[in-house]
């Protein structure tokens, strides 16, 4: 199972953003939400889209544990300077993907990052 956060901060806040798992649409997760997402036992691609722009791809191995995610805007504090950067030439790296910090190791599945990070 992968469960994906999204935090409360303005930008998009009205807006979802889409999840993929292996290219395939999963759903959509709004802003404060987390949502979970079943997958088969093994290595798979996420990644976030809003309209044409989209986070980094993370590829995560799951198994009987959950991977814990979080997704968010790279438009936060001085970055908004640079919106346009990020809706064109950055569009890769407009949303950020990561594995969520969790006190509970057991709980984690295998994580390796692919692609640009934040």
């Amino acid at each position: 199972m992968i469960k994906i956060t999204r935090g409360v901060i303005f930008r998009d806040a009205i807006r979802p953003y889409k999840i993929f798992i292996d290219d395939i649409y999963c759903g959509d997760i709004m802003r404060g939400e987390t949502k979970e997402f079943t997958a088969d036992n093994g290595t798979h691609t996420v990644c976030a889209k809003i309209d044409w722009c989209s986070s980094n791809v993370l590829c995560v191995n799951v198994d009987d544990s959950v991977v814990n995610l979080e997704v968010g805007s790279s438009l936060e504090g001085w970055r908004f300077l640079l919106m346009s950067l990020y809706m064109s030439i950055w569009k890769h790296k407009y949303l950020w993907l990561r594995e969520k910090e969790t006190t509970d190791k057991s709980q984690e599945g295998g994580l390796e990052y692919t692609g640009a990070e934040k």
